[in-house]
């Protein structure tokens, strides 16, 4: 079993109340794995090579300052419907100088570029047709400070949940 890392937004408590419902009905599989995310880079380092990419981190990420993060639209991918933020830029950002120290690890191995369009999945089906027929409650709108990222470890295949293997605080003031 390959095991993996990835870096992630983790949204609060009530952001996980809204989307756990949705997520258990309409994505299992990612509900499985773990809690409600923005993901920033995935996959990440090799196991081997977390404490050293912990050491990057940390050192990185005590230059960017937190930030709020305002969900209050949906948005879709042709088989995904998910909470978009108002503005990605900042987490857009925090992507970026990512990437430039870590510029081996494109998300989802580059597959859609070395940009990532901030989201957090509600719904997930393989058929497009399935995908549009989900109808979602009202436009919730939420705001949080994010002031730490999480590295996450776990299996590429299956529905075994991830697990955190460390908090990497942002430094900075608000």
């Amino acid at each position: 079993m390959e095991i993996q890392t990835t870096l992630l937004i983790i949204a609060p408590p009530e952001v996980q109340a809204f989307a756990a419902p949705l997520r258990q009905r309409y994505a299992p599989d990612s509900y499985m794995q773990g809690p409600a995310h923005l993901t920033l880079l995935y996959p990440f380092v090799p196991p081997n090579e977390i404490p050293a990419a912990l050491i990057q981190l940390n050192s990185l990420c005590s230059k960017v300052a937190p930030f709020k993060l305002t969900f209050d639209q949906y948005g879709r991918f042709e088989s995904t419907q998910f909470l978009a933020p108002f503005n990605p830029e900042p987490v857009l950002s925090l992507h970026r100088l990512l990437l430039s120290v870590f510029p081996d690890y494109l998300p989802y191995g580059g597959l859609h570029g070395a940009e990532i369009i901030p989201h957090l999945t509600l719904a997930h089906d393989d058929t497009q047709k399935a995908a549009k027929d989900i109808v979602l409650p009202p436009t919730p709108s939420f705001s949080f400070i994010v002031d730490q990222i999480y590295l996450y470890l776990g299996p590429a295949e299956g529905n075994i949940p991830w697990i955190p293997v460390a908090i990497i605080p942002l430094g900075g003031e608000v």
